[in-house]
């Protein structure tokens, strides 16, 4: 096939500038005014009864760390067991404070509970894996 050289046009396609200023949105009346990803009183709630499964979870954890520790070795658990099992009895406390707090505290205080709660238990299962023997 002999070469044929290439005759056309380059067409360039200019748009118009963009509005400067964004056009609002049509509102709904279903949709919130505010911050959709902003905590909530309801979620903040269903992560406070989240801890109640974990809780479980972990005191079958502190139960293995402990009985393991008092079958092996010298024969006892750990020196901070009972204040693992300390931890671990006042995370529910703190997670029934968090979900049953009324609202005028408002969202900081059903946060810092909850805080509290999750630390409580982690804490108990760390505690009672400390031996220092």
């Amino acid at each position: 096939m002999p070469h044929r050289p290439a005759t056309g046009r380059l067409a360039i396609m200019t748009t118009s500038a963009p509005p400067t200023a964004p056009v609002p949105a049509a509102t709904s009346p279903d949709l919130p005014d505010g911050d959709p990803f902003a905590p909530s009183k309801a979620a903040l709630r269903v992560f406070a009864l989240l801890g109640f499964p974990l809780l479980a979870v972990a005191w079958v954890l502190f139960a293995v760390i402990v009985l393991n520790q008092a079958y092996s070795g010298d024969g006892a658990s750990g020196p901070l067991a009972g204040a693992a099992q300390v931890a671990l009895m006042l995370s529910p406390v703190a997670g029934l404070v968090s979900f049953c707090l009324p609202d005028t505290p408002g969202l900081r205080a059903r946060r810092i509970t909850i805080w509290i709660q999750y630390a409580l238990l982690v804490a108990g299962p760390v505690l009672a894996a400390v031996d220092f023997s």
